[in-house]
């Protein structure tokens, strides 16, 4: 299988170009952009591509086997639908929904397509700082774990995720250390406890709780504390710390940890290892191309984790504790 690409959206959409372009013979075919702007310095950078405003150019092209989805996040669902019906492969940026009803109906139709796949592209999981403390961490002794998703970058909540009803920073910040910590934990949480505030960004575009924190209760009594700081005058970092019966991993902006006996030791890091993050799409074109690799994300865990986030958001806006019900 050779595969023949098309990008809809060139913001993040760029870095899943440079993932896929000339990989393993992979090219991207057509590239949609709704920025004027843009369309003039993309059709200059590549005068060899197709260059559009228009999106049915893409499902409509039966050469085209793998549709990227780097659009606002109000849109992923209907093009996620339009591409299984399409019989499109989708590489798709988080969130892959922004509700449980639009999650239920691609769950359905991905069943009736088989024959497809789809990846969230959730880059913390080919980070090789985290895969190092994925195979450091023994889950029997694990009991507590922090995981904090700095935003460090304000400005982005005053563009197109104020202007989105259904944005939330659960989605679009939390779910990162989310799926990091199921992916190292192997487990789905049981039960969720969501807080926020708005105080740092009520009075500006950004109409929405800048600040999550939400409680998630695991099997074998773990307990984990998810963060998503928009509202911080921080450096964008996602810091994590999990503690164990015997040992403690860390990491802050002052460099990874680990300690061990009273004593903490510096651990080499490539951290925050964004050369690496292309390997999660290729991983995926890889799957593709040869049928035997083994996806470093499944569909059942992409499901999970919305599952989970939709969770969140409910015991957030409802004030109370909520069992998660998972499809």
């Amino acid at each position: 299988m050779k595969i023949i690409a098309a990008i809809i959206g060139m913001g993040i959409g760029q870095k899943h170009l440079e993932a896929i372009e000339n990989y393993k013979k992979s090219r991207v075919k057509i590239i949609c952009e709704k920025d004027k702007r843009k369309i003039k310095l993309l059709k200059k950078r590549y005068p060899s591509k197709i260059i559009t405003d228009n999106e049915n150019i893409i499902f409509s092209d039966k050469e085209i086997n793998v549709v990227s989805i780097a659009s606002f996040d109000n849109f992923h669902y209907k093009q996620i639908l339009r591409g299984l019906k399409n019989d499109k492969h989708l590489i798709i940026e988080k969130p892959m929904c922004l509700n449980e009803k639009e999650l239920k109906k691609i769950h359905l139709l991905l069943k009736k397509k088989k024959h497809l796949k789809i990846i969230s592209n959730l880059v913390l999981r080919v980070n090789s700082l985290f895969k190092y403390f994925k195979k450091k961490t023994s889950k029997k002794n694990i009991y507590y774990i922090e995981a904090d998703y700095i935003w460090g970058r304000k400005f982005k909540l005053y563009g197109w995720r104020s202007k989105i009803k259904e944005y939330s920073i659960i989605h679009g910040a939390a779910i990162h250390m989310i799926d990091l910590v199921m992916w190292i934990l192997e487990l789905k949480p049981i039960n969720v406890s969501t807080f926020a505030n708005d105080k740092l960004t009520k009075n500006t575009k950004f109409k929405k709780n800048s600040l999550v924190v939400i409680l998630l209760e695991f099997p074998n009594n773990i307990l984990v504390k998810i963060s998503a700081n928009a509202a911080a005058d921080h450096e964008h970092l996602h810091e994590v710390k999990i503690f164990s019966k015997n040992q403690t991993l860390i990491n802050n902006n002052f460099g990874s940890y680990i300690s061990k006996n009273g004593q903490t030791y510096k651990i080499k890091s490539n951290y925050p290892d964004k050369k690496n993050r292309k390997r999660l799409i290729q991983n995926f074109i890889d799957y593709l191309v040869k049928k035997n690799d083994k996806l470093i994300v499944n569909h059942q865990e992409q499901f999970d984790l919305m599952s989970t986030c939709f969770a969140a958001q409910k015991s957030m806006l409802l004030s109370k504790k909520i069992k998660i019900k998972y499809l």
